[in-house]
C-alpha cells in the first residue's frame, strides 16, 4: 500500500490538487492565499457531507474534484458553480424559520398592542357586530360568557375582541417555540457551506419585505374602516399593522448588521 505521503491510493488528493492550484495562480499573496482557503473551504465540506452520507473518505473526496472541475489554467481561479444541495436546503430551512418565527411573534405582538386599543377605545373599537347575522343561540352562548351585560352586541363584541387576542397570544407562544427551534438548528449548521448557501442578509429582505407588504396592506384596510365604518372594527388591524412595522424595521435593521458583518470578513 502506497503512503499518503506518496500521493498514492491513501493519500489526500484534495491536498495534490491544492498543490497544483497554488503554482498555478498569479496575483498577490494575499489574493493566492484566499483563493486556496475559499477553494479548500468548499472541498472540505462537500467531503464532509459525502461522508455524513455514508461514502468512504477517498470517495468522497473523488466526487467533490469532480464538482469544483480540474486545475484551471494559469492564473485563473476555479469556478465553483454551486453549493452542495444539502446546504442550500438546510439554509432555505433556516431562512424559512427566521421569518416565520418573526412572524408569529409578531402576531403574538400585536395582542398586547390590541389590549392597549381595547383599554382606550373599547370592544366597538376593536371589532364590527353582525347585526341580524347570529341566531338565537349564539345570543344565548355570548351572554352565558357575558353575564354582566344583556346586550346580545355587547356580549358579541367582547366574545370576538377576547377570541382576537387569545388567537393572537397562541401564535405568540407558537413563534416562541419555533424561534427557539431556529436558534437550535442555526447552533448546528453553522458550516461555511451553509451560511453562504444564500447571500448574506436574504433571509432579513424577504422578512423586510413581506412584513412591510403586511403592514401596508393592513394599515389601508385601517384607512377603509375608518371611511367606510368610521372606525368601527379598525382595532384588530390596526393592531396587526403596527406589530407588522416594527417587525419589518427589526428586519431592516437586522439586515444592516448582516451586511456590515458580511464586509469585515476576509475577502468580503
Amino acid at each position: 500500500m502506497t503512503s499518503p505521503a506518496a500521493g498514492g491510493p491513501t493519500g489526500d488528493i484534495i491536498e495534490d490538487y491544492l498543490d497544483r492550484l497554488l503554482v498555478s495562480l498569479t496575483g498577490s499573496p494575499r489574493q493566492i492565499r484566499h483563493t486556496l482557503a475559499e477553494v479548500e473551504a468548499h472541498l472540505r465540506e462537500a467531503v464532509a457531507e459525502g461522508v455524513a452520507a455514508g461514502l468512504p473518505e477517498q470517495t468522497a473526496q473523488a466526487q467533490a474534484l469532480e464538482r469544483i472541475g480540474p486545475v484551471p489554467a494559469a492564473g485563473r481561479p476555479p469556478v465553483i458553480l454551486a453549493w452542495p444541495p444539502a446546504a442550500l436546503a438546510r439554509r432555505l430551512v433556516l431562512t424559512a424559520a427566521l421569518i416565520g418565527s418573526a412572524g408569529l411573534i409578531a402576531i403574538g405582538a400585536a395582542s398586547l398592542v390590541g389590549r392597549l386599543l381595547l383599554a382606550a377605545r373599547g370592544n366597538l373599537f376593536m371589532t364590527a357586530p353582525w347585526p341580524g347575522s347570529y341566531t338565537q343561540a349564539d345570543c344565548a352562548r355570548w351572554l352565558a360568557g357575558d353575564p354582566g351585560t344583556r346586550s346580545c352586541v355587547t356580549a358579541m363584541l367582547a366574545d370576538h375582541a377576547g377570541d382576537f387576542l387569545l388567537q393572537a397570544t397562541a401564535a405568540g407562544l407558537l413563534g416562541l417555540i419555533a424561534g427557539a427551534g431556529y436558534l437550535f438548528l442555526r447552533s448546528r449548521w453553522r458550516d461555511r457551506a451553509t451560511m453562504a448557501a444564500l447571500p448574506a442578509g436574504t433571509a432579513e429582505v424577504l422578512g423586510a419585505v413581506l412584513a412591510g407588504g403586511a403592514a401596508l396592506v393592513l394599515f389601508g384596510s385601517v384607512l377603509d374602516i375608518e371611511t367606510v365604518q368610521h372606525g368601527i372594527g379598525a382595532g384588530e388591524p390596526l393592531s396587526l399593522g403596527i406589530a407588522a412595522m416594527v417587525a419589518a424595521l427589526g428586519f431592516a435593521a437586522a439586515l444592516v448588521l448582516s451586511l456590515r458583518k458580511a464586509r469585515q470578513q476576509p475577502g468580503g
